[in-house]
């Protein structure tokens, strides 16, 4: 399981008699200092005209706590879960100087919350004496607009829902006298123990979790709290859809104007902090956006093309440029000017400039061709041949994990994507198996991927994220043909290889991704070979 990291930071100052220059230096120093009281810019939205309203107001920081609703390690779509990792740096720079202020921290991750026992942020909201939170205003009148969607991939393969995620992002920061709590209750007693008056929200997914989960805007708001949400830093589930030029920045900035509309007030929190001199300026802390957006451990898989999507919605101004030879993007690669025709396996790279000055962190796509048809069924299965191992293990004792002939390796039905297969076999990474190659065999085929019946249990919470592998296929040891990092749900990668005449040895191979892990199960299934007629 990814933990959250926590940083601690010793400072060792040498302290020495101070001059008058530097005493005077030191006064005019601690004068600049923030004070507790910060000036924002809050925007809400006329119900009637829909007109944008800005409505300077100050918020006493000590009195102010911000909640971050579900920012999880994975999540069943890849493009939402890239969106969750595309917000980090920002969100790591804004929650930096929010504790600066004074403000408290709450971690709120609903479904892994109990994965934080033991930490001490954990245990002293649990702690804490509880109070029913009380209902002091009626529900809001709340009408979200944008169409939602389980997947953000847009069309072609679409994201099967699990419960996968089973952490926090691990990059995020967790300080020391941050809390972490996902209960309305609990919440409510800790921040009302503490004064708090005013909550500013973030995270995912804006219409759903940052609203409607225990401890969200919605219920803190009927609390009797200000509630505030920081439109630079939450991502709304909604959907893309290229040919309407409908984007999930699209869809989000629709949910967060619907909330605007509602008596919820918007900031942006790095624009807002930046303003007021508190964050640096020239340190890129925001990613350009990929739609869809996969990476070569999750790869985003394809049949014919996919359009792919560009965005830096928090960089004003800034051109986007991108290469998809591997090469990092400079102010003098391809300029973005329209969403992009992807007809092949390719990693596509992009950042942000302005000026000819890199403003963005560099980021990256990664996208997989497979075959455009699926093979046929073979004429001779997998399964009803005869297979050998290495030829150590016939005189030892040794480790292997035979795969299973009809069942997956776990003695369960053969399913992958959604699909249940009556022929082929279950494996578990790494291990693989040998095929004596007869003269009449002209192709071998398959079908390959994750096993999916750990999805039958809750959906696969807590372990579906684990599972990746990788299926090869080895002619008298030469590679001939092989998947990229498949995971579960995902379309199974398809096999169509001819073999050369006089070829002795076929060597069927299901290997892990890297990760090494007990779950990594994976199906050859309709595999075996087209005989020569």
């Amino acid at each position: 399981m990814k933990r959250v990291l926590v940083r601690v930071f010793a400072v060792f100052i040498v302290l020495s008699p101070l001059t008058d220059t530097s005493m005077m230096a030191q006064k005019k120093q601690q004068k600049q200092q923030p004070t507790d009281r910060l000036m924002l810019s809050f925007q809400t939205r006329d119900a009637a005209t829909g007109k944008a309203i800005v409505t300077p107001t100050t918020l006493n920081t000590r009195k102010t706590a911000i909640i971050i609703i579900d920012m999880w390690n994975s999540h069943w779509c890849m493009t939402a879960s890239e969106r969750v990792s595309a917000m980090v740096p920002r969100m790591n720079a804004v929650l930096d100087v929010a504790r600066s202020l004074g403000m408290q921290i709450v971690w709120n991750p609903s479904d892994v919350v109990t994965a934080y026992s033991g930490y001490p942020q954990y245990e002293r909201a649990v702690a804490v004496e509880h109070h029913h939170a009380p209902e002091l205003r009626d529900a809001l009148t709340t009408k979200f607009t944008a169409p939602g969607g389980g997947c953000m991939c847009g069309p072609g393969f679409h994201c099967g829902g699990n419960y996968g995620w089973d952490a926090m992002h691990p990059d995020l920061i967790l300080a020391e006298n941050d809390l972490i709590s996902s209960s309305t209750d609990e919440i409510y007693s800790l921040l009302s123990a503490k004064g708090i008056t005013d909550i500013i929200y973030m995270g995912v997914h804006t219409n759903m979790c940052v609203y409607g989960k225990p401890g969200a805007l919605s219920y803190m708001w009927r609390a009797g709290f200000n509630c505030i949400l920081a439109r630079d830093l939450n991502d709304a589930i909604t959907l893309y859809n290229p040919d309407k030029g409908y984007t999930p920045d699209t869809g989000t900035t629709e949910i967060d104007e619907n909330l605007q509309t509602a008596g919820i007030p918007n900031i942006n929190m790095g624009e807002e902090f930046r303003k007021a001199g508190l964050m640096k300026t020239d340190v890129p802390v925001d990613y350009v956006r990929f739609v869809p957006w996969g990476k070569p451990e999750r790869p985003y898989l394809m049949e014919k093309t996919t359009t792919v999507t560009l965005t830096a919605p928090w960089l004003d101004g800034a051109e986007i440029r991108y290469t998809t030879d591997g090469s990092e993007p400079t102010a003098q690669s391809s300029l973005y000017s329209k969403p992009l025709e992807i007809s092949q396996t390719l990693t596509l790279k992009a950042a942000a400039f302005r000026k000819g000055k890199q403003v963005s962190l560099p980021s990256y796509a990664y996208y997989g061709k497979m075959q455009a048809q699926r093979p046929p069924q073979p004429d001779v299965y997998l399964e009803d041949l005869n297979y050998t191992v290495n030829e150590y293990l016939k005189s030892v004792s040794s480790c292997l994990w035979y795969p299973q002939k009809w069942q997956s390796f776990e003695g369960k039905p053969l399913r992958v994507s959604g699909k249940t297969y009556s022929h082929g076999m279950g494996f578990r990474a790494p291990s693989s198996v040998l095929y004596d190659i007869k003269p009449e065999y002209k192709r071998f085929v398959a079908l390959a991927g994750i096993d999916e019946n750990m999805l039958a249990q809750d959906n696969g919470r807590f372990i579906a994220i684990h599972s990746s592998v990788v299926f090869n296929l080895f002619i008298d040891g030469n590679l001939v043909a092989e998947s990229p990092v498949m995971r579960i749900s995902q379309e199974p990668w398809r096999f169509d290889v001819e073999i050369p005449q006089g070829s002795r040895k076929l060597n069927v191979v299901c290997m892990d991704a890297g990760s090494r892990n007990i779950l990594d199960y994976g199906n050859w299934v309709d595999a075996g070979f087209i005989i020569n007629k």
